[in-house]
């Protein structure tokens, strides 16, 4: 069941409880009023049993007044409003709440959190933060506001505000607090390296790698920082160490290579694309290879390696490269043609051609009866 709806049918169950126990329905006086009551309560029933939640929730919103008994009922129609887009409503049902002099200060801090949550759903991040603010001053789950804030702050890219929350959360051991920590300090010595601050970079870095060490982003910069200020020792040792630790983002270490070892140490960095390439084959590293081979005119070895490639494990990139390297030889551009032509037609057997209407499932070939849902007739042509 869709949690809003299970929200607004748990809504009517107390409402319905709440119209039952009140003392003013059981008095004579006023039995002309409990019909009303009641009759309205019915139509609201209706209206859910046939899946009309606007109607629903309209009648229920006018049915209850806000007393000590209701506010939950009216915080939960009020975020059933945001769910549904109606931030406006939303707005209106959390302040009208925040207005009432007798909210317990749970409730109080409830209101609070939920219609920060309205602002920000509608875009009014001043108000929210503010909000957020406020419930941090208050003590009102300070962790819930302070990841709030983080999330505005990184939407807002004001990295040294998204630090300041992000320590605070780390400092009190919130799961993951630490990645985004770290993250949030590279942005900070990102823009700083780009600026010439390299004092607030490295300092930036630093912490990052304090905060993690395994934070491979930190350690590009760092390398990157050392390389702009002719410090290849350094950077080397940084290098070494990001290579043993995390292999997994090799193609990322391509770049950092041949910028500390091609100027002065070019066999060096042939050396570290090989040994990669024995280690972890890649088409970043492959492309890499080929590309040394060709600068320092190795035709021979670069052609070699080429058919390979092509023949080991073909892409996109290797089959640019193959046509700009022998558009000057065409007598050796058959063998690429027919590689290619097999490489394109295997890619062919696997296009997704059709998808189920009613799951999504998808496939290369027609199949009248959806192997997911099970629906007969329900598999679509995909347009191209």
């Amino acid at each position: 069941m869709d949690i809003w709806l299970f929200v607004l049918v748990l809504a009517a169950i107390l409402i319905g409880w709440l119209l039952g126990r009140w003392q003013p329905f059981k008095t004579s006086s006023r039995k002309p009023d409990s019909d009303h009551f009641t009759e309205k309560y019915a139509k609201g029933l209706n209206y859910l049993l046939a899946d009309d939640q606007d109607n629903a929730i309209k009648i229920f919103t006018d049915l209850i007044e806000v007393n000590k008994d209701t506010i939950e009922i009216h915080i939960s129609l009020g975020n059933l409003f945001r769910s549904k887009g109606e931030v406006d409503r939303a707005i209106k049902v959390h302040q009208n709440l925040l207005a009432r002099p007798n909210l317990t200060r749970r409730q109080r801090h409830l209101a609070i959190a939920e219609l920060a949550s309205d602002y920000l759903k509608a875009g009014l991040l001043d108000r929210a933060e503010k909000l957020y603010r406020q419930m941090i001053e208050l003590n009102a789950e300070p962790n819930l506001a302070y990841r709030r804030l983080l999330d505005l702050y990184v939407t807002e890219k004001s990295w040294e505000q998204a630090v300041e929350c992000a320590q605070v959360l780390f400092t009190r051991g919130e799961p993951d607090a630490g990645l985004v920590y770290s993250q949030c300090l590279c942005e900070i010595a990102r823009d700083a390296i780009e600026s010439g601050n390299h004092r607030l970079a490295h300092k930036s870095l630093d912490r990052a790698l304090e905060v993690d060490t395994q934070c491979v982003r930190a350690s590009l910069l760092l390398i990157d920082l050392h390389i702009k200020t002719d410090n290849l020792t350094a950077a080397k040792g940084i290098f070494r160490r990001l290579v043993r630790q995390s292999p997994e983002y090799m193609g990322l270490y391509i770049d950092p290579a041949r910028q500390i070892y091609h100027r002065k140490q070019g066999q060096v960095y042939r050396e570290f694309l090989q040994n990669q390439y024995q280690l972890h084959p890649s088409t970043r590293l492959a492309m890499a290879l080929l590309e040394n081979y060709a600068q320092n005119d190795e035709i021979e070895k670069a052609r070699q390696f080429l058919s390979d490639t092509l023949r080991q494990s073909p892409s996109f990139e290797a089959f640019e490269f193959a046509l700009r390297f022998l558009k000057s030889n065409p007598d050796q551009l058959g063998e690429t043609w027919e590689t290619l032509s097999s490489f394109l037609q295997a890619l062919q057997a696997k296009k997704t051609e059709f998808a189920c209407s009613a799951c999504g499932y998808e496939s290369h070939a027609i199949q009248w009866l959806c192997p997911s849902c099970r629906n007969w007739g329900a598999m679509r042509p995909i347009k191209p």
